[in-house]
């Protein structure tokens, strides 16, 4: 049976320790995008590890393109940061001392000194902005990361696919995608106008690691930080494994075993097998930027099931739209909870 349905079975310590110590590593875009999501000592710890096994180094064509595309596009959003924050900041005081205006004759509530408390916060969480904006680096004009990562991979890309063959590949990925097939077929609706090479870039990724380790004596550990359920195998909002039909695959195509992992669990993998020393802190805040963008994840599906969802109601997409849009805020809820704990 476990011979049979290997790719449900989890490889023991031995056999781990031994892809560890011999296979190729291979970074997926996404992964050396978030290092522009990371803090300086974080990247400098994760570069660390890299240096380490750059002799073991190797990315796809479709990994490397997608990093040389997308970079400014993570670069910019990190600066827009700042003004999104601020105008959502105008926005929800606007809206809170509106909602108090509207209890200016309450007999208890001194809508008064609220507005002033609130007025301070809000200032002081601007100077806050405005300091941590004059601090951030302007990685559009000099990007020290593009340039580290650019030597490091140097000799370390692999060749892209012929036309005809791409052309072949988008024909299999439609099929695929249909069938929900995996990799990529989540990014269907995300995807569907950005052309071939972006919506089935997936399996571009996936097919060039299939024909690399057709070439090499042993296999590949796979780092990617695709969260969806496209890569990885979910049970009860449990991540159990890599996709056991990507690992099949593999091991029919190229008769080896590949080993998936996401970035902060690479981390830990490192410390143990390589005698690395990546630092606790470190590990946790890559995992909480993998955790930040789960439910970014999770918060899309909700909102598509709430939109697509008939509940009897002829007005149920609108209503949903609705009910997307008005969500109440945390900070929202505070202060309703602290007017209405005042009322009693």
């Amino acid at each position: 049976m476990k011979d049979t349905f290997s790719e449900y079975y989890k490889l023991n310590e031995a056999q781990i320790k031994e892809h560890w110590e011999k296979d190729i590593f291979c970074f997926d875009a996404n992964v050396l995008l978030n290092l522009y999501r990371y803090s300086p000592s974080t990247r400098e710890a994760f570069f660390s590890l890299l240096e380490q096994v750059k002799s073991r180094i190797w990315i796809t064509y479709q990994a490397a393109f997608e990093y040389q595309k997308n970079r400014l596009v993570v670069i910019n959003a990190q600066r827009e940061a700042y003004k999104e924050i601020r105008e959502t900041l105008v926005k929800k005081k606007g809206e809170i001392e509106a909602k108090l205006n509207s209890f200016k004759k309450h007999p208890y509530l001194q809508t008064g000194e609220l507005k002033k408390q609130i007025e301070s916060a809000f200032d002081s969480i601007g100077r806050d902005l405005d300091s941590l904006e004059k601090k951030h680096p302007d990685y559009l004009d000099n990007d020290p990361i593009w340039e580290k990562l650019s030597v490091l991979l140097e000799g370390k890309v692999g060749d892209d696919f012929a036309k005809d063959d791409l052309e072949k590949l988008y024909r299999e990925g439609k099929k695929r995608y249909d069938e929900k097939v995996p990799p990529g077929y989540m990014d269907m609706k995300e995807k569907q106008n950005e052309g071939n090479r972006s919506l089935y870039g997936d399996i571009i990724v996936w097919k060039q690691v299939i024909e690399k380790a057709k070439t090499v004596d042993n296999s590949i550990i796979l780092i990617t930080d695709d969260l969806k359920e496209d890569w990885w195998y979910k049970f009860k909002g449990k991540t159990i494994s890599p996709r056991p039909e990507l690992i099949k695959e593999f091991k029919e195509e190229s008769n080896k075993r590949i080993n998936i992992y996401q970035a902060d669990k690479f981390l830990e993998m490192a410390n143990k097998n390589l005698a690395q020393q990546t630092t606790k802190e470190v590990i946790q805040e890559v995992r909480n930027v993998r955790l930040a963008d789960e439910l970014d994840i999770e918060k899309e599906i909700r909102e598509l099931e709430m939109l697509f969802e008939d509940n009897g109601d002829e007005n149920f997409k609108e209503n949903a739209k609705l009910m997307i849009s008005n969500r109440e805020t945390s900070f929202e809820k505070a202060i309703r909870t602290s007017s209405e704990e005042q009322n009693k």
